[in-house]
């Protein structure tokens, strides 16, 4: 994509979803040509014989050396969908992304309906968990036909391997293990759980994370840099902090290479957080996600999935949030 390009971009977008895209910078051309000329956002696009833009794709990462990026910001003129522009988009956003040395690429595709999770799953992503509510009740998908009538929608996360990934030990807490095994191992990543006892594992006394609310989602994350030993009531306390302000969903990121998340992850179950996903080597290894909903109903039937194992894991997700109470 050209930086003259960014207006084109903001009109595509407008052509798909009104004002109702759930990310407020797309529509400020001045924003994304920043983030493009800062290397934080690499975009690529689809054009006619005749020059007309008609798609786009992006990669967003944390810094412009991140070994993984996040794939999104698809959009697709709705006169030329059923062209197969997405794949397309994709594939060659894939080729580049491998050639600059980046090990992977993760998206969350809508599970309000199955079809994007089918295209990833064309690509060769596999899921690796899924966000439930994580769509605003705002974004409505023209000429799909579904209707939330005011409920947020849910997106599966997915991994797609450009490169090899370092191999990495990693640390689960116990009751999310076999969940986690599972999706290491559906997603072949040269992974290993590492066994080591409770007595053994050392807990630093204080917690580094950073807090990050995205308004335009109504939701919140906490990344946790490092787990201490004040972790729980660190996070009792953000969380009491973001419901009283009516954030709908809060997520806790956990470093997966970090022992003292399988002691402190654990506790954050009797505060509500219940498995979301992992995004490998999102931040020096990976990242495990946790999700809790702030009065949000969200029913299995609202959620699509486009495989077994994403059927699979969707009902491990949802067997551990109503096992919570």
């Amino acid at each position: 994509m050209r930086p003259e390009e960014t207006p084109l971009l903001s009109r595509a977008v407008y052509r798909s979803y009104g004002y109702s895209y759930d990310w407020d910078d797309i529509y400020y051309p001045d924003r994304i040509r920043e983030l493009q000329e800062s290397g934080l956002m690499r975009s690529y696009v689809a054009v006619t014989p005749e020059d007309e833009f008609v798609g786009h794709l992006a990669v967003m990462v944390e810094r412009p050396d991140s070994p993984v990026g996040e794939a999104g910001q698809a959009v697709v003129d709705p006169r030329f969908r059923g062209h197969h522009l997405f794949p397309k988009m994709k594939t060659f956003m894939a080729e580049q992304c491998k050639k600059s040395g980046m090990c992977g690429l993760y998206s969350e595709a809508t599970a309000v309906h199955p079809y994007s999770q089918r295209g990833n799953l064309h690509l060769g992503a596999r899921e690796t968990g899924f966000l439930l509510g994580y769509i605003p009740p705002s974004v409505a998908y023209k000429d799909i036909g579904e209707d939330r009538a005011g409920r947020r929608g849910s997106v599966a996360l997915f991994h797609m391997r450009i490169n090899e990934e370092p191999e990495r030990e990693i640390h689960p807490p116990d009751r999310l293990r076999d969940v986690v095994q599972r999706v290491v191992e559906h997603n072949g990543l040269r992974r290993k759980v590492v066994e080591v006892s409770g007595s053994e594992i050392v807990v630093p006394a204080s917690s580094r994370v950073d807090l990050r609310v995205r308004r335009d989602h109504n939701l919140a994350l906490v990344r946790v840099l490092e787990p201490g030993e004040d972790l729980l009531e660190l996070v009792r306390a953000r969380l009491r902090e973001l419901c009283l302000h009516r954030l709908d969903v809060i997520y806790v990121d956990l470093p997966l290479s970090h022992a003292a998340t399988r002691a402190c992850g654990g506790w954050l179950e009797e505060l509500g957080f219940f498995f979301g996903g992992i995004l490998p080597e999102l931040l020096n290894g990976d990242v495990l996600r946790l999700q809790y909903l702030n009065n949000v109903e969200i029913e299995r039937g609202d959620v699509s999935t486009a495989s077994d194992f994403g059927e699979q894991l969707l009902n491990l997700i949802f067997e551990q949030r109503d096992a919570l109470g």
